[in-house]
Protein backbone atom coordinates (compact mmCIF):
# COMPACT_ATOMS: atom_id res chain seq x y z
CA UNK A 1 0.00 0.00 0.00
CA UNK A 2 2.92 2.10 0.63
CA UNK A 3 4.15 1.95 -2.60
CA UNK A 4 0.98 2.45 -4.18
CA UNK A 5 1.07 5.91 -2.23
CA UNK A 6 4.76 7.52 -3.38
CA UNK A 7 3.81 5.84 -7.19
CA UNK A 8 0.56 8.31 -6.90
CA UNK A 9 2.97 11.34 -5.37
CA UNK A 10 5.73 10.64 -8.34
CA UNK A 11 2.77 10.96 -11.00
CA UNK A 12 1.76 14.04 -9.95
CA UNK A 13 2.78 16.99 -11.79
CA UNK A 14 5.51 18.99 -10.36
CA UNK A 15 5.17 22.52 -10.80
CA UNK A 16 7.71 24.64 -12.74
CA UNK A 17 10.01 27.01 -10.95
CA UNK A 18 9.91 30.49 -11.10
CA UNK A 19 12.98 30.39 -13.25
CA UNK A 20 11.30 27.85 -15.56
CA UNK A 21 8.31 29.60 -15.72
CA UNK A 22 10.56 33.57 -16.21
CA UNK A 23 12.53 31.53 -19.07
CA UNK A 24 9.42 30.00 -20.81
CA UNK A 25 7.94 33.88 -20.46
CA UNK A 26 10.72 35.45 -22.10
CA UNK A 27 11.18 32.73 -24.51
CA UNK A 28 7.66 33.90 -26.37
CA UNK A 29 8.35 37.27 -26.16
CA UNK A 30 10.36 40.53 -24.48
CA UNK A 31 9.20 41.65 -20.98
CA UNK A 32 9.61 44.49 -19.09
CA UNK A 33 11.52 43.88 -15.61
CA UNK A 34 7.70 45.29 -14.05
CA UNK A 35 5.89 43.19 -16.58
CA UNK A 36 7.78 39.94 -15.74
CA UNK A 37 7.46 40.32 -11.72
CA UNK A 38 4.10 41.15 -12.50
CA UNK A 39 3.89 38.08 -14.67
CA UNK A 40 5.71 36.23 -12.46
CA UNK A 41 3.46 37.40 -9.07
CA UNK A 42 0.47 36.47 -11.33
CA UNK A 43 1.17 32.83 -12.12
CA UNK A 44 2.56 31.88 -8.69
CA UNK A 45 -0.53 33.51 -6.68
CA UNK A 46 -2.36 31.12 -9.00
CA UNK A 47 -0.30 28.15 -8.58
CA UNK A 48 -0.74 28.58 -5.07
CA UNK A 49 -4.57 29.71 -5.22
CA UNK A 50 -3.88 33.35 -3.63
CA UNK A 51 -4.58 36.80 -4.27
CA UNK A 52 -1.84 38.41 -5.72
CA UNK A 53 -0.05 41.34 -3.58
CA UNK A 54 -1.65 44.11 -3.39
CA UNK A 55 0.47 47.53 -4.94
CA UNK A 56 -0.30 50.11 -1.72
CA UNK A 57 1.08 46.83 0.29
CA UNK A 58 4.58 47.82 -1.19
CA UNK A 59 6.25 47.32 2.46
CA UNK A 60 4.75 43.67 2.98
CA UNK A 61 5.19 42.99 -0.57
CA UNK A 62 9.19 43.48 -0.20
CA UNK A 63 9.58 41.13 2.72
CA UNK A 64 7.23 38.29 1.11
CA UNK A 65 9.15 35.69 0.47
CA UNK A 66 8.65 34.89 -2.94
CA UNK A 67 8.60 39.03 -4.13
CA UNK A 68 12.58 38.40 -2.87
CA UNK A 69 12.98 35.19 -4.99
CA UNK A 70 11.27 37.25 -7.95
CA UNK A 71 13.72 39.68 -7.72
CA UNK A 72 16.71 37.12 -7.29
CA UNK A 73 15.70 35.88 -10.61
CA UNK A 74 15.32 39.34 -12.57
CA UNK A 75 18.52 40.28 -11.60
CA UNK A 76 20.16 37.04 -13.03
CA UNK A 77 18.18 37.54 -16.24
CA UNK A 78 19.40 40.93 -16.30
CA UNK A 79 22.98 40.09 -15.34
CA UNK A 80 22.75 37.16 -18.62
CA UNK A 81 21.22 39.56 -20.62
CA UNK A 82 18.40 37.60 -21.09
CA UNK A 83 16.10 40.58 -19.51
CA UNK A 84 16.12 43.84 -21.40
CA UNK A 85 14.21 46.97 -20.34
CA UNK A 86 15.88 48.83 -23.39
CA UNK A 87 15.12 45.84 -25.43
CA UNK A 88 11.81 45.74 -24.82
CA UNK A 89 11.65 48.99 -25.21
CA UNK A 90 12.77 48.34 -29.10
CA UNK A 91 10.28 46.13 -29.25
CA UNK A 92 7.59 47.69 -28.36
CA UNK A 93 8.29 50.41 -30.67
CA UNK A 94 9.28 48.80 -33.52
CA UNK A 95 5.43 47.19 -33.03
CA UNK A 96 3.62 49.73 -32.20
CA UNK A 97 5.01 52.65 -34.15
CA UNK A 98 3.17 52.08 -37.25
CA UNK A 99 -0.04 52.46 -35.98
CA UNK A 100 0.74 54.66 -33.12
CA UNK A 101 1.79 58.33 -32.26
CA UNK A 102 4.82 59.15 -30.16
CA UNK A 103 2.56 59.99 -27.09
CA UNK A 104 0.81 56.74 -27.09
CA UNK A 105 4.02 54.96 -27.27
CA UNK A 106 5.90 57.11 -24.38
CA UNK A 107 2.74 56.36 -22.24
CA UNK A 108 2.61 52.20 -22.77
CA UNK A 109 6.74 52.51 -21.72
CA UNK A 110 6.19 54.39 -19.00
CA UNK A 111 2.88 52.21 -18.01
CA UNK A 112 5.40 48.95 -18.56
CA UNK A 113 7.97 50.70 -16.00
CA UNK A 114 10.61 51.07 -18.63
CA UNK A 115 13.19 54.34 -17.15
CA UNK A 116 12.87 57.02 -19.50
CA UNK A 117 16.18 57.63 -19.81
CA UNK A 118 16.31 54.95 -21.41
CA UNK A 119 14.32 55.51 -24.46
CA UNK A 120 15.05 59.09 -25.18
CA UNK A 121 16.99 58.13 -28.34
CA UNK A 122 14.18 56.10 -29.49
CA UNK A 123 11.27 58.40 -28.74
CA UNK A 124 13.74 60.74 -30.50
CA UNK A 125 13.46 58.51 -34.01
CA UNK A 126 9.69 58.51 -33.72
CA UNK A 127 9.27 61.67 -33.07
CA UNK A 128 11.36 62.51 -36.14
CA UNK A 129 9.10 60.49 -38.30
CA UNK A 130 5.55 61.46 -36.56
CA UNK A 131 3.92 63.20 -40.21
CA UNK A 132 5.22 60.63 -42.10
CA UNK A 133 3.61 57.40 -39.95
CA UNK A 134 0.77 59.54 -39.32
CA UNK A 135 0.60 60.62 -42.95
CA UNK A 136 0.63 56.66 -43.87
CA UNK A 137 -2.19 55.92 -41.14
CA UNK A 138 -4.48 58.74 -42.39
CA UNK A 139 -4.27 57.80 -45.89
CA UNK A 140 -4.59 53.71 -45.38
CA UNK A 141 -7.62 54.73 -43.54
CA UNK A 142 -9.28 57.52 -45.21
CA UNK A 143 -7.41 58.09 -48.09
CA UNK A 144 -8.69 61.70 -49.20
CA UNK A 145 -8.70 65.81 -47.38
CA UNK A 146 -12.46 66.11 -46.00
CA UNK A 147 -14.66 68.57 -47.62
CA UNK A 148 -17.11 68.63 -44.31
CA UNK A 149 -15.90 70.01 -40.98
CA UNK A 150 -17.56 66.99 -39.07
CA UNK A 151 -15.57 64.44 -41.38
CA UNK A 152 -12.60 66.49 -40.62
CA UNK A 153 -13.47 66.23 -36.81
CA UNK A 154 -14.13 62.61 -37.58
CA UNK A 155 -10.52 62.37 -38.69
CA UNK A 156 -9.03 64.30 -36.37
CA UNK A 157 -10.20 62.61 -33.30
CA UNK A 158 -8.58 59.54 -34.91
CA UNK A 159 -5.37 60.44 -35.81
CA UNK A 160 -5.39 62.15 -31.92
CA UNK A 161 -6.44 59.07 -30.43
CA UNK A 162 -4.04 57.14 -31.71
CA UNK A 163 -1.62 59.42 -30.15
CA UNK A 164 -0.17 61.57 -32.10
CA UNK A 165 0.36 65.31 -31.66
CA UNK A 166 -2.07 67.81 -32.32
CA UNK A 167 0.34 69.81 -34.70
CA UNK A 168 1.11 66.68 -37.11
CA UNK A 169 -2.62 65.57 -37.02
CA UNK A 170 -3.78 68.90 -37.87
CA UNK A 171 -1.00 69.53 -40.74
CA UNK A 172 -2.20 65.85 -42.14
CA UNK A 173 -5.83 66.34 -42.08
CA UNK A 174 -5.35 69.94 -43.43
CA UNK A 175 -3.77 68.12 -46.24
CA UNK A 176 -0.42 69.96 -45.44
CA UNK A 177 2.99 68.71 -45.96
CA UNK A 178 5.18 68.51 -42.84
Amino acid sequence: MSELGSTVQKKKKQSPSLKARALRLLSMREYSRKGLAAKLEESAARMLKLKPAEEDSEEIAQTNPLNVQIEAVLDDFEARGWLSDERFAEALVRRRSERFGTRKIQDELTQAGVDSAKTINLLRKLKETEYQRAHELWLRKFGAVATEQKERARQYRFLASKGFSSDVVSKVVAGRSS
